[in-house]
């Protein structure tokens, strides 16, 4: 492969992380949102070092060309006769399938797979971060929409159990118990990128399983454990009402 194929590998990998960030909102699949403008910037830079590339090789080309004319070949063989061309083998062409099929194939964000066998996010020594329920919770007849790490959260630390009794929505993706016993709403949590996501989730036990990775919106309360909270390891959600909806645009919290 030539240095005008490198080029152009380049140009195909920032126009990539272009449209992946600034025509699209596809690199929330992968890292999150404060990152945007680092993964645009990569892409103008690839952009402009495979273009540079390109056009110092196409000038150097050119005269280079134009001596090999004015010289004739007194040895009767090729520059390749003898296979002492510069030139990489044609199958070298195939390393630009991978680049080329980012522009067709999108890995989707992770889902219930990652979510059977990731990390359930650990309880914390103190609920001391987290909002006053009882300042914060708005119009009390109305279920308030929590982050299921907000809800795993005080599920698991707040010993005073305010959320006993509260009506919560939550929104997550449905994952079977490999236990058999119901099934999980679960939303992964990324600090950086999607490699170091944990779950938070919650056992659901008195509704029929939806399909594996739906996306649902649920209205409940928590079910309050006998015993310490922080010895539970899946919380229960009672749901009153459910309701499936679309896969959000950014699927991690």
């Amino acid at each position: 492969m030539n240095r005008i194929a490198q080029g152009i590998v380049l140009v195909l990998l920032g126009a990539a992380a272009l449209s992946c960030t600034l025509a699209s909102d596809l690199y929330l699949n992968y890292v999150q949102a404060a990152f945007r403008p680092f993964l645009a910037a990569a892409g103008v830079l690839l952009v402009a070092l495979g273009v540079i590339a390109i056009a110092v090789d196409l000038r150097a080309a050119g005269p280079a060309a134009a001596d090999a004319a004015e010289e004739p070949d007194h040895s009767g063989h090729g520059a390749d006769s003898h296979g002492h061309g510069h030139r990489a083998p044609g199958v070298a062409w195939l390393l630009l399938l991978p680049v080329v099929a980012v522009f067709v194939v999108s890995p989707p964000a992770l889902g219930a797979y990652t979510a059977a066998g990731a990390a359930t996010a650990p309880p914390r020594d103190s609920a001391a971060a987290l909002d006053d329920l009882d300042e914060d919770w708005g119009d009390p007849s109305e279920p308030r929409e929590m982050e299921l790490q907000e809800f795993v959260m005080r599920a698991w630390t707040d010993q005073e159990r305010t959320l006993a009794g509260r009506t919560v929505r939550l929104t997550g993706f449905v994952v079977p118990n490999p236990e058999g016993e119901g099934w999980y709403l679960a939303r992964l949590q990324m600090a950086c990128c999607a490699a170091d996501a944990i779950v938070n989730r919650v056992l659901i036990t008195d509704q029929p399983e939806p399909p594996k990775d739906s996306w649902w919106q649920v209205d409940g309360t928590w079910v309050e454990p006998e015993g310490d909270i922080q010895d539970i390891r899946d919380h229960r959600f009672s749901v009153a009402e459910m309701a499936e909806v679309e896969n959000p645009p950014d699927p991690y919290e």
